[in-house]
């Protein structure tokens, strides 16, 4: 165990600005079961850091503020089914960019979508 770092924490976490924390979090939760770790809020009662853990990873998010700008990002989730992730997504209100596919050459079956925010999301399988 080391004692420079949370128990179960990875060193390395994406740390997401977006309009809409909760929404996020939410989002997160219906399509990659995530769990909502920690979270702290603002007098107004934004969110200022929240903690999510999807498989492995911790993600950080916050709401955006005039200092800190809600900003795209893109990241990439190995999943147990690329199909049902995505399709998941896609129920959630996502917009479809390219359903799941084996493209030759490619160990991994993957697709990808956008979140309410923007944000690029790639999921894969290997198979």
């Amino acid at each position: 165990m080391s004692d420079f770092k949370p128990r179960n924490y990875n060193s390395l976490s994406p740390y997401i600005m977006v309009e809409g924390a909760q929404k996020f979090s939410d989002f997160a939760q219906a399509v990659f079961g995530a769990e909502e770790l920690r979270k702290f809020e603002r007098e107004d009662g934004s969110i200022m850091h929240l903690e999510i853990r999807i498989d492995d990873t911790v993600v950080m998010v916050s709401d955006a503020t005039d200092d800190y700008p809600a900003n795209a990002n893109i990241l990439h989730v190995y999943v147990p089914d690329a199909d049902a992730t995505y399709k998941k997504a896609i129920d959630f209100g996502c917009e479809a960019l390219e359903a799941p596919e084996n493209k030759e050459g490619d160990p991994d079956k993957r697709g990808a979508f956008l979140d309410f925010a923007g944000n690029y999301w790639s999921v894969s399988t290997q198979v």
